[in-house]
């Protein structure tokens, strides 16, 4: 394995979360029983505060309560149902942080202590901030779930830290409008669209100096000592994937081949790809990903003509880019260009 990867197979999922999944599973009507079934995990372990699980289990848990429960909002209400105090550790440092901001630095520096397929980031672009997730989880049932889990989680986790009624301006969905659009209205409080080039929330910026009501910067330190200590044992977890996707970022309308992107990687192709699927996924997939986010954003937020959009993301062809627009949306090009899609 690359240093700096994560695995399917590792135990580095505290079990704090799945426990919280089985029990809005439980409120859902279904059995604990069921939820186990083929993960591998035991009832004991789920009441052991030093247990870590692998991710394969954990997907085939989420697996067994998508496949049982039928409510569309579960991961709405898997969000809405994790609290702070589950996230151990690195829970006590965020409530410990002076502000929003400190808070959410914290969080996209040791999220991989709770969870290390995702990555997330903050992009301050003047009077707006936008909070991204990536997840790294090639499933499609799962990728939609742990958006709705990120959407359910950062609405009331931002309202519970400040103590205030914080609401973001906007949120977006990388993902069709679904029947029940109106339940993330409902919890945001604010506009949501959907077909987007990325999952996010956007903020002010000056709500990232709100302060936390528990603020506490003795306690804030220890803590955050402690994630330091915990996550250097663990070794470093960036994701394969998102290192992949950072040297594909940095290369807009040029992507380099496999061979070349495992170079300033500093290992071999062979290496790179067995990684990568070992994670699930491949150097195309997260290519065609990067092209779609970008193609997206293009359409929405430029004029260009497809011509030199489809240049822009690879593509000599635009006949070529829009077969692969339809494969990778469901939509021509033309759907995302001029009225918006709330």
């Amino acid at each position: 394995m690359i240093r700096g990867t994560w695995s399917l197979t590792e135990p580095l999922v505290p079990v704090n979360i799945p426990a919280t999944m089985i029990r809005v599973g439980q409120e859902k009507g279904i059995t604990a029983d069921d939820l186990l079934a083929n993960t591998g995990i035991g009832q004991n372990q789920l009441s052991d505060p030093s247990a870590r699980l692998t991710y394969q289990q954990i997907l085939l848990l989420a697996e067994n309560l998508i496949r049982l429960c039928p409510d569309e909002t579960l991961g709405l209400d898997l969000g809405k149902a994790i609290n702070i105090n589950q996230f151990g550790m690195l829970g006590y440092a965020i409530l410990s942080c002076a502000d929003l901001r400190s808070a959410i630095r914290l969080g996209i520096k040791y999220h991989s202590l709770v969870d290390p397929a995702f990555t997330f980031e903050a992009v301050e672009q003047g009077d707006v901030t936008a909070i991204r997730l990536t997840s790294h989880i090639p499933f499609e049932p799962m990728y939609r779930l742990l958006c709705d889990v990120f959407i359910g989680i950062f609405a009331t986790l931002a309202r519970f830290l400040t103590g205030d009624e914080i609401n973001a301006r906007e949120v977006h969905l990388n993902r069709a409008r679904p029947d029940y659009a109106h339940a993330y209205e409902e919890l945001t409080r604010c506009p949501v669209l959907f077909d987007q080039p990325r999952t996010e929330f956007i903020i002010d910026t000056a709500l990232l100096s709100t302060p936390l009501a528990m603020a506490d910067s003795a306690t804030a330190a220890m803590a955050e000592a402690q994630c330091a200590e915990i996550l250097t044992r663990m070794g470093p977890k960036e994701g394969i994937v998102a290192k992949v996707r950072r040297i594909l970022l940095g290369n807009p309308g040029s992507f380099p081949p496999v061979d070349t992107v495992a170079s300033q990687l500093a290992t071999s192709t062979r290496t790179l790809s067995r990684s990568l699927q070992d994670v699930g996924t491949s150097y195309q997939r997260i290519l065609d990903e990067v092209r779609k986010e970008m193609a997206i954003e293009y359409l929405r937020n430029s004029n260009l003509p497809i011509e030199e959009l489809a240049a822009l993301v690879g593509y000599s062809d635009p006949s070529n880019f829009r077969k692969a627009f339809r494969r990778w949306t469901g939509h021509a090009p033309s759907y995302y260009r001029g009225e918006q899609h709330p």
